[in-house]
């Protein structure tokens, strides 16, 4: 059952973070393949692929407590290259750690930020978004659907992590109510544009949402104008800043996160 919360920030945590992944957008891809049939392959090689290239990962050992779903938006990722398996792989490892399955699924095309528009990407613009949200929604209910049907169980509670620019279209979503799930992590992406707090007034169904971000990461800025606009809205939400993050998802931040949205009940 959910229950509103009050507004929760905390100032920048000066710790040193467990290393996390970097957006390829950022750095060097580190796995870029030489090998066709590789460079095909959306989801990596221990990870199951799902009907519309939609990767998924199931713990060996499901967390105790309620069964929980996470939907994983990658960053601009290069085409030809298998640079995604870094995203997938984090997002498998976060969800390892906590017991959690991971379904990661795969944006679109042609709509990516200025500068890598033939990425791989997500539709942050109003007009892609009209175009590719209602099939890509879809795409993802029909992986959980696989999922459950398997394990013969319903998720009892479903998240949406954002990175990079999976995070700026997780905002989006959020923002706007979009999703029926119980919360959002935004790592390293997002921000206040005016147009978010214009959609969220309107918005119910305002469920939690973490800001995760770094004082080393060149987009700061944006995050912490969309923490003080989600604080302005009286938005259930927590700032998660850290002084020697930079752009990249953090185990420190994670594990944040979850607890965060796990007290979200």
């Amino acid at each position: 059952m959910r229950i509103s919360l009050v507004l929760l920030t905390v100032g920048a945590l000066f710790v040193r973070p467990v290393v996390g992944f970097a957006d390829p957008s950022v750095v060097e891809p580190s796995a870029t393949s030489n090998d066709a049939a590789a460079a095909r392959r959306w989801c990596a090689p221990e990870l199951t692929t799902l009907p519309a290239e939609v990767c998924s990962f199931v713990p060996d050992q499901p967390s105790t407590g309620s069964r929980t779903l996470i939907i994983h938006l990658h960053g601009v990722v290069q085409p030809d290259t298998t640079s995604q398996w870094n995203h997938q792989r984090a997002a498998a490892k976060a969800g390892a750690a906590y017991g959690f399955s991971v379904i990661m699924p795969r944006g679109r095309k042609g709509i990516g930020p200025t500068g890598t528009e033939s990425w791989w990407a997500w539709p942050t613009k109003i007009d892609t978004r009209a175009k590719y949200e209602k099939a890509l929604i879809a795409e993802w209910m029909v992986a959980k659907s696989a999922l459950e049907q398997k394990a013969g169980a319903p998720f009892e509670r479903t998240y949406v992590f954002g990175f990079s620019n999976g995070a700026y279209y997780a905002t989006s979503l959020a923002v706007r109510g979009r999703m029926d799930v119980d919360g959002y992590a935004l790592f390293a992406g997002g921000s206040g544009a005016p147009y978010h707090e214009y959609e969220g007034k309107k918005t119910k169904n305002r469920v939690p949402i973490a800001v995760a971000w770094g004082a080393q990461d060149p987009s700061h800025e944006k995050q912490e104008e969309l923490v003080k606009l989600l604080r302005r809205m009286h938005w259930p939400s927590i700032s998660l800043g850290h002084a020697y993050v930079g752009h990249t998802m953090t185990d420190v931040q994670v594990a944040e996160a979850v607890g965060y949205l796990g007290a979200a009940k």
